[in-house]
């Protein structure tokens, strides 16, 4: 709560200890066996988280309000809480019953002179130093003229409790946090009033952004009256309107009587306003987006997206460093005061100094992490030695995980030790080397194969293609040749005014008598000639041997 404050309006009050009376419950067994339940009252410090808008330090305190005399702090609290600090230390009785009968209805006005009625009591607080008259009044005892630390709560004008303060150094039970400081005075700045300027201008450019859209969303009108009426008599733009146009209207067109201008949308000037605006309030904040989660176009290497890691977290540890300085260690410090003054445990009082190192600690760790990954690196050369077991140890522990839950047993290291060591890591390298480069050879061979193959199977095709294409020519070549034949013969039977039937008995005995004759000529030794050829070449054949030979 005190950071999320301190970040809105620029500061934050965190209070305490204060003591305050809890309740606590336990369960008895009597001798019988009966149960009983027990309840003690016993007096804790405690703290909590005040709005800075009830704190009313002394105006000279400056940068601190530990430097002031005074600090007023201003509460709310109901009838019941009233009743339940009746018995605590230092509270009266008779006055708290008395401002209970009064009501909350008698109170000081507010900051405008009002008188607000509330179903709460106004309750403050009063922690500075109180004089000996004051002091012997609510019945404390003190010296003449001394002047002691005390603290006062007043409901309704009604002092309820006047005590010396719990802390003998008497230091306020106050701690303020503030986003950034401002020059002498205890209250900062948070980042709404850093980025005010910025705001003003988001907040004008998206109301012109939206004005801007909501009058070009239709477009004007210009309509020269006498020269066109609307069919109902009402002038408005509605679909499927008709209009008149007058007879003795001197227009050539109804353009001329009625024209339209849309309003340009300037919706990309007005966004490159605003995304200046976001810039400035970056700049102005020191906030990043990169802490928001957009990473927008930075480098997406791991050193590069350390660097941005780091450079983006630099507000947060100031801010850590802020916190521990001005809350976390005097608060501390208080508390290990109340723990001398009011503890029963001797044995943790001493001469101590409390010491904040939150965001030191952040630091620090976030830096022996890294090195560690770069050690962990350099282990493996045996010249730096460094034992890595150790060092992934750190690792683990650095990523919270418990070392034992991931290591090797006692028994497991053992047998891990007695079995051979492994080669060298340069011989795996040159041996996983020679693998790879006789994996690549065989399967460049493989390849050259494959393609070798692939190349004769289409050659072989191509030329079982070729055969194909030339038996297909050849019988192509012979079937028309048949046709020729046919053609012939069937113009011979016509001329000769003879039947293609008789052609070709005739043709068949022709081919039997050459075929008679090429058989006696071979079967011959002088080759006497069968039948005379229907023509005698020109010469004659030599003696013994016939024309075809």
């Amino acid at each position: 709560k005190v950071i999320e404050q301190s970040a809105r309006i620029g500061t934050s009050v965190l209070k305490g200890p204060f003591p305050t009376k809890r309740k606590n419950r336990k369960m008895t067994t009597g001798e019988d066996g009966s149960i009983t339940l027990v309840i003690d009252e016993e007096i804790k410090p405690d703290s909590k988280q005040v709005d800075v808008k009830n704190i009313y330090p002394d105006p000279a305190c400056g940068s601190s309000i530990h430097n002031g005399s005074y600090i007023f702090e201003k509460d709310n609290i109901s009838a019941r809480q009233l009743k339940a600090l009746i018995g605590a230390p230092g509270y009266i009785e008779a006055e708290i019953m008395a401002v209970i009968k009064e009501g909350p209805g008698k109170k000081n006005m507010d900051d405008k002179g009002r008188t607000v009625e509330s179903d709460q009591f106004e309750i403050w607080y009063f922690c500075g130093n109180a004089e000996d008259e004051d002091l012997r009044a609510a019945g404390c005892k003190c010296d003449d003229g001394e002047s002691l630390p005390v603290t006062v709560v007043m409901v309704n004008d009604r002092i309820i409790k006047a005590s010396l303060s719990v802390f003998d150094s008497g230091e306020f039970p106050y701690d303020v946090m503030v986003w950034q400081r401002r020059t002498d005075h205890w209250a900062g700045v948070g980042v709404s009033r850093q980025v005010r300027t910025a705001q003003r201008m988001v907040n004008a450019a998206s109301r012109n952004l939206m004005d801007n859209a909501g009058l070009a969303a239709g477009p004007q009108l210009f309509i020269r009256q006498g020269v066109i009426q609307p069919a109902d008599g009402v002038w408005t733009i509605t679909p499927m309107k008709i209009w008149y146009v007058d007879e003795d209207a001197d227009i050539q067109s109804v353009q001329h009587a009625i024209t339209s201008v849309v309003i340009p949308t300037m919706q990309a000037e007005l966004e490159q306003i605003i995304k200046m605006a976001m810039e400035f309030a970056e700049k102005c904040t020191s906030m990043p987006l990169l802490m928001q989660g957009e990473q927008g176009n930075s480098t997406q290497t791991v050193g590069g997206m350390s660097i941005l890691d780091r450079n983006a977290s630099t507000v947060l540890r100031r801010i850590a460093k802020i916190c521990d300085d001005d809350v976390t260690e005097p608060h501390v410090d208080r508390y290990y005061e109340w723990l001398m003054l009011y503890s029963d445990d001797d044995s943790c009082k001493g001469d101590f100094s409390i010491v904040a190192l939150g965001s030191t600690a952040f630091y620090q760790r976030d830096a022996a992490n890294q090195a560690i990954m770069q050690l962990l690196e350099a282990s493996a050369n045996p010249s730096f030695n460094l034992d890595p077991d150790k060092l992934m140890m750190e690792v683990l522990k650095m990523n919270k995980i418990s070392p034992e839950r991931v290591r090797l047993t006692d028994e497991q290291i053992q047998k891990k030790q007695a079995s051979p060591p492994p080669p060298p890591p340069e011989l795996q390298v040159a041996q996983m080397k020679i693998e790879g480069d006789m994996k690549k050879a065989q399967l460049t061979q493989s390849s050259d194969m494959a393609e070798i193959t692939a190349k004769a199977k289409a050659n072989s095709d191509e030329m079982s293609m070729k055969l194909q294409m030339a038996a297909d020519e050849r019988d192509h070549e012979l079937k028309m040749k048949d046709m020729e034949l046919q053609i012939k013969m069937m113009e011979f039977a016509q001329a000769r005014e003879i039947s293609l039937d008789s052609i070709k008995a005739e043709l068949a005995g022709t081919t039997m008598k050459l075929r008679t004759q090429k058989e006696l000529s071979y079967a011959d030794m002088h080759h006497q000639q069968a039948m005379s050829p229907p023509t005698e070449p020109v010469g004659r054949a030599q003696n013994g041997h016939s024309f075809q030979e």
